[in-house]
C-alpha cells in the first residue's frame, strides 16, 4: 500500500509531476495507492482528470485507489462532479487503509456501473 501526499494546488502546472508519479505506480502494478489531499487547496478540471485516468488504469491490473482527507475546499468541487460515485473518498488515510484492509475498497472495473 502505498501513500502519496499532496499539498498545494492539483493544476495544470502540477499534472505532469502528478501523471509521471501515478505512471511510476502503474509500471510497478502498485496493488493499493491513497492519496492525501489534506494538504490541498485548489484542484482543478486537469488534476480531476489526472485522479480518474489512474483510477482506470489501476483498476486495468486490479490496483485499488482511493483519496483520504478531502478538505471543504475540495469537497465542494468533488460534490459538484459527484466524485464519491466514482472513486472511493474517506475522512482520513487511517480509515482509507482500514477499508482496503478489510475490502471494502475494490479496483475499477470497466463494465461496472457507476454507483447511485
Amino acid at each position: 500500500m502505498t501513500i502519496f501526499a499532496l499539498t498545494g494546488a492539483i493544476d495544470l502546472h502540477y499534472v505532469p509531476t502528478l501523471r509521471s508519479l501515478f505512471q511510476s505506480r502503474l509500471h510497478e502494478r502498485c496493488p493499493a495507492l491513497i492519496v492525501d489531499l489534506s494538504g490541498v487547496d485548489f484542484i482543478d478540471s486537469t488534476g480531476l482528470a489526472t485522479l480518474i485516468e489512474y483510477h482506470r488504469d489501476a483498476g486495468a491490473h486490479g490496483g485499488i485507489f482511493c483519496l483520504a482527507g478531502i478538505n471543504p475546499n475540495l469537497k465542494a468541487i468533488f460534490d459538484v462532479v459527484q466524485f464519491e460515485k466514482v472513486l472511493a473518498i474517506f475522512l482520513t488515510v487511517t480509515e482509507a487503509k482500514a477499508a482496503i484492509k478489510s475490502g471494502r475498497v475494490r479496483p475499477y472495473l470497466a463494465d461496472e456501473p457507476a454507483a447511485s
